[in-house]
């Protein structure tokens, strides 16, 4: 070996060991900060034989809605349950809703004082609803039957003031309708209905009483774009706003922020062409319409990215995407990202993803066809399992302040949703998930992770109680109001009455739950 390769292997050498210690530093166990999770209320239902299922209905401020399920009769339908929760989890009012037989819940939300369930018959075309409006001070309850005119592939249901929006697939094409509840005549949004586009996601600002209608749209050299329109909720467009992608890129995903005083970012994931997996991210800047900037960034861009893998494993990607580098080449990767809405924090801009893919099922199906027996393979779509979520900030004008990555552990979901909740405040992002009982956090204070992973249980009501349920199919954690949240599933119980005699049940929990770093106590 000649001096100069000597002298190159020696370097190549510092930067592996370097790189190795600071992923190996990084990934070294944190203090444990679990205690500052606090978990002060928790409101227990008991599963009885009649029972079905529990729905929570999010009034932030004002409490939660709990609906219950069941099949107790009568000669109108089935009975419901409804309960009113104030922000401690105490019940604040009883209802019974009758329910005709062959409805089905398919979707629910919260406007200005009501509580909104739309429901509709598993037996015929989807052109006819009745949405009950629950109101949330007394719990009179008043029910509005409404009809698409035609048959609609529900995907959205919102309600914004009077302004109930529906949207979906009609003829396969997107469309979203408004009603307005004291008329209950379906207005067609115009500019929606098309071969060539998909819908996305609506976005509801309660604060200006407008939404954002999201959608993907094939251009003419078969890329992608992204639309993103604003109306009000008599259906007047007030801001549209495209992000055209860059040559052999399309946009395939889109979360913005509402506009203001004409401005508004819109980011989301990039691909080349692919409608499902994403090489990176992008971040728009509009201005009275006019597209400014669009900033993309490939995921090896991502200082830490791969972070959520083994340090030994990351260490292999980012050498790899070095040498790439240093020949001039790109490393490209491919991914599926669920994108969450852009959070502001001061002056920063925040995205937020979750990684996942899909898990599929391959199976034969045989039939018989003019007495010619045949077998055909099949694949179908059985659920999606997570690996990780990003969080990256921007400035306003598009450059990247720092990232980090939150590994999700052991999450397989039937649907599609989100898992990982965001909580931004001044000087600080946590990030939150519930998994098999356990409430999985990581704070990040500026460009430093404050800590790592904690694990905290989601608390029971008795000492003497015990989870027997290690893996249930029903949990959640959503977003409450202001920074607290509330955790959400089914528990089988097991208490110790005495030393030799237990009792079982099985409840449906809330938890109340908030992140306290400032409770000096512990």
């Amino acid at each position: 070996m000649n001096i100069r390769k000597l002298v190159a292997f020696i370097m190549h050498l510092a930067v592996f060991l370097h790189s190795y210690d600071a992923i190996s530093q990084r990934k070294k166990q944190p203090i444990d900060t679990s205690a500052y999770l606090k978990q002060p209320n928790r409101i227990e239902f008991n599963f009885e034989m009649n029972d079905i299922e529990f729905t929570v209905i999010n009034a932030q401020e004002e409490g939660l809605l709990v609906v219950k399920e069941t099949t107790v009769r009568n000669e109108n339908g089935f009975g419901w349950v409804l309960y009113k929760l104030d922000t401690a989890l105490q019940i604040e009012w009883t209802k019974l809703l009758v329910v005709p037989f062959e409805y089905a819940i398919r979707g629910w939300d919260y406007s200005t004082g009501n509580f909104y369930l739309l429901f509709s018959s598993q037996q015929y075309s989807l052109d006819e609803f009745v949405i009950y409006s629950v109101e949330e001070e007394a719990g009179n309850i008043q029910d509005h039957a409404i009809s698409t005119v035609f048959p609609i592939q529900l995907s959205h249901f919102e309600v914004l003031g009077d302004a109930v929006l529906i949207a979906g697939r009609v003829n396969f094409k997107p469309a979203v309708l408004t009603f307005d509840l004291r008329e209950l005549k379906p207005r067609v949004i115009p500019g929606i209905y098309n071969s060539d586009s998909e819908l996305l996601e609506i976005f509801v600002d309660d604060r200006l009483q407008v939404f954002s209608v999201a959608m993907m749209e094939r251009l003419l050299d078969r890329r992608f774009a992204v639309t993103v329109k604003t109306y009000t909720t008599t259906n007047q467009q007030i801001q549209s706003n495209r992000v055209m992608p860059r040559e052999r890129t399309s946009i395939i995903n889109a979360a913005p922020i509402q506009f203001s005083n004409g401005f508004q970012y819109i980011a989301g994931a990039y691909s080349l062409r692919s409608r499902d997996y994403s090489r990176g991210l992008y971040l728009s800047k509009f201005v009275s319409g006019s597209q400014e900037m669009t900033r993309y960034y490939s995921y090896a861009d991502l200082s830490n990215f791969f972070n959520y893998m083994g340090a030994k494993r990351e260490q292999r990607v980012q050498g790899r995407i070095e040498k790439r580098k240093e020949k001039g080449q790109k490393i490209r990767f491919n991914y599926r990202l669920l994108m969450h809405e852009i959070i502001q924090q001061n002056d920063q801009l925040l995205l937020v993803g979750e990684v996942y893919y899909p898990r599929y099922s391959h199976y034969t199906r045989y039939g018989n066809a003019a007495s010619n027996t045949f077998a055909r393979n099949l694949t179908t779509i059985t659920g999606y399992k997570f690996t990780h979520a990003i969080v990256v900030a921007f400035d306003k004008n598009g450059k990247i302040l720092w990232d980090q990555s939150f590994p999700i552990e052991d999450v397989f979901k039937d649907e599609l949703s989100k898992t990982v909740q965001v909580i931004a405040k001044k000087e600080r992002v946590e990030l939150h998930y519930l998994e098999e009982n356990v409430i999985r956090s990581k704070v990040v204070i500026g460009e430093e992770v404050f800590e790592g992973k904690s694990f905290t249980p989601i608390r029971l009501k008795s000492s003497k109680d015990q989870n027997v349920l290690k893996d249930p199919k029903v949990e959640g954690l959503e977003l409450w109001y202001g920074s607290t949240l509330y955790a959400y599933g089914e528990q089988q119980l097991e208490y110790s009455v005495t030393d030799k005699v237990k009792t079982k049940r099985d409840v449906f929990y809330i938890n109340k739950v908030y992140y306290n770093l400032d409770d000096s106590s512990q």
